[in-house]
């Protein structure tokens, strides 16, 4: 090659490195390049931004010719969002340069990250792995936490370690599920300070994706709400109107045999009507796009649930029914479907329960009777430092709950007398109107207190029936009765022969359970409701029953200023011991039931439903009342 065909080649190179790097999008990027590994990937191999569409417009937000500084995406789970964060994260280490940082919620979901999505992908795409620098254990900008790559530096952290990036600048981020951040424990507000270090570019970007959680306590709601709220329209096969996916269009029938199973489902089109079955989804995804309901918003926001997913990347529409079927009597799956499926928060109705519309709902059975139905009894004992407090609940199929009796036992629970009546109290037999008898199968009794050691020592003795000795968890979320842990111990460290064990409540659990049903039982006819009141209780149980209201900010239960609330803990109690390992009530099946029924009820139909009386059920009779106290004169 001679000298001036040589230099003609540099002089081109050099031009070439002058010019404007071209156009590139995130999608066009992860169709070129991305390579979806064997780890955590349902379909391995090249990325195709044409199996997920609506993904197209939130990753060209997300590159660098786009104008948006801050893109939030409230999702439901398995519709994407994180992988946009993987397809970004390798067009910012390959094209677009600058040092980003991914802020997790805890350390485990960051470990977790790092193993299941980003190492895998790193290593499955070619480009990225080029340009990441190796690892090595003596280099401080190498490691778990950094990564350097050419032109870069990746930050990995927790919401609670945020403070930790205020001396650095960034220029990307990324605050993945910032509802599941711990708000109050933070040196402030995570997602502040990160946009504070993202301040010093002026092409910064800030990508928050996120399934909801509480209403009024959700970060991605609350942004999703600023933004200009876009939500993926998609044309009916049949009129071709653009339409969102919403879940009150989506139908289904049941198989006769089994109500729990669904026979077929499919879409209905909210203009024409049509009925659209879900093979129809790959071409309406393909040909959908994004509206926005508040054009003019400072930054875009999106919205997605369940029912985009595409096929055999998620739940298909039969299975989603199938979930929100089950989840119908369990408020705690109910949220998590509601969040997770639908990806919308979860409105607490805690506040709207009104004592006296319960005490209107009482119906007319008297206390220490067994109604039509009640098949089981359990009891709840809250501990004072004055009187021990029990009530008895009464349960039947379909989750149906009676309260039986509310009882006060005054004395100094340090006095082995009171404990002496209470052992009498609970031994009692209970006869049903076919004169078989019942007794009290299981009790919970509060040790949290004062008097823990004297809650051991009953029940050590074994003087009623599987009684538990209960401590509220610690945490929030927990099931309502734990696994028991081993309180008699030899100074050796030796289980000690016949200690106790002691049982985690997940209180707040069960308060949900309880409210959740309370609510759900205001428009239903006396037979059909869950939760059963005898027109003998006083005004004061039901101010206790709902004496406490549920903060969404602070995740937790708060008594109201002035309230007691010891008939909400003797039920979350009674619940608990309807969980005890020799009954697991809440997994009896039809059968279990009705062999119970066959027992005590051998000449009775099934439960009849009654009609709303005609009259006002009769008045309360006369109760000795003492200042405080509530339920049957002692």
């Amino acid at each position: 090659m001679g000298a001036p065909e040589g230099s003609a080649l540099a002089l081109r190179a050099i031009e070439r490195g002058w010019e404007p790097k071209a156009p590139l999008t995130v999608a066009e990027w992860a169709d070129a390049n991305r390579v979806l590994s064997q780890v955590g990937s349902a379909e391995p191999g090249p990325w195709k931004t044409s199996r997920t569409p609506y993904l197209r417009e939130i990753m060209d937000q997300l590159s660098e010719d786009s104008t948006a500084r801050l893109v939030a995406f409230m999702k439901s789970s398995q519709v994407g969002g994180t992988e946009v964060a993987s397809n970004w994260l390798g067009y910012i280490m390959t094209h677009a340069k600058g040092p980003v940082a991914v802020v997790m919620p805890t350390e485990k979901s960051l470990t977790d990250w790092m193993s299941q999505k980003f190492e895998p992908m790193a290593a499955a795409t070619p480009a990225v792995s080029a340009v990441l620098a190796r690892r090595s254990n003596s280099g401080s900008d190498n490691n778990a936490q950094r990564k350097k790559f050419v032109g870069g530096i990746l930050y990995a952290k927790t919401a609670g370690s945020t403070s930790e990036l205020k001396s650095t600048s960034l220029r990307y981020a990324i605050a993945d599920e910032c509802d599941e951040y711990d708000w109050s424990t933070t040196q402030g507000d995570p997602l502040g300070l990160l946009e504070v270090r993202l301040t010093t570019y002026h092409d910064r970007k800030l990508y928050v994706p996120s399934s909801p959680t509480m209403k009024d306590a959700s970060r991605i709601e609350e942004l999703f709400e600023a933004g200009d709220r876009r939500r993926y329209h998609v044309p009916c096969p049949h009129c071709h109107e653009p339409q969102p996916l919403a879940w009150a269009n989506l139908r289904w029938s049941k198989k006769p045999d089994n109500p729990r199973r669904i026979l077929d489902c499919w879409y209905v089109c909210r203009e024409c009507g049509a009925e659209i079955p879900e093979h129809h989804k790959p071409d309406m995804l393909a040909r959908g796009r994004w509206i926005p309901e508040a054009p003019g918003a400072p930054y875009p926001s999106y919205h997605i649930n369940a029912l985009y997913s595409p096929l055999g990347l998620g739940l298909t529409w039969a299975e989603l029914a199938a979930e929100w079927i089950e989840a119908q009597d369990d408020p705690a799956k109910l949220m998590r479907f509601m969040n997770t499926r639908l990806g919308e928060t979860w409105a607490d109705r805690s506040r709207d329960i009104k004592p006296n519309a319960l005490e209107a709902r009482a119906e007319p059975y008297e206390m220490r009777t067994i109604p039509s139905g009640c098949l089981v009894l359990t009891a709840g004992c809250d501990v004072q430092d004055d009187r021990i407090e029990i009530q008895i609940v009464g349960w039947g199929r379909g989750d149906r709950a009676w309260t039986i009796d509310y009882h006060v036992l005054p004395g100094n629970p340090a006095d082995e007398s009171i404990w002496d009546k209470l052992a009498d109290y609970l031994g009692a037999s209970f006869v049903n109107a076919a004169g078989k008898m019942l007794r009290i199968e299981a009790v919970g009794i509060d040790s949290g207190g004062h008097h823990t050691h004297a809650v051991y020592a009953f029940v050590r003795a074994g003087r009623v029936r599987r009684a538990l000795a209960l401590k509220g968890a610690s945490s929030p979320g927990r099931a309502i009765l734990g696994k028991p842990s081993q309180q008699d111990v030899t100074w050796r460290g030796k289980t000690a022969r016949k200690g106790v064990l002691l049982y985690s409540v997940g209180a707040d659990t069960a308060k949900h359970l309880l409210y959740a049903r309370l609510n759900g039982d205001a428009d239903k006819d006396p037979a059909d409701r869950k939760v059963r009141f005898s027109h003998q209780l006083e005004s004061h149980y039901y101010d206790q029953l709902v004496a406490e209201t549920f903060n969404p900010r602070r995740n937790r239960w708060e008594i109201k200023k002035g309230k007691r609330n010891e008939a909400l803990d003797t039920w979350v109690y009674a619940l608990a011991a309807s969980h005890h390992p020799e009954i697991y009530l809440h997994k009896w099946k039809a059968a279990d039931w009705e062999r119970r029924r066959l027992m005590l009820e051998p000449d009775s139909a099934e439960e009849e439903k009654v009609s709303p009386p005609d009259t006002a059920p009769p008045a309360p009779r006369q109760i000795a009342r003492r200042v405080g106290r509530i339920g049957r004169p002692i």
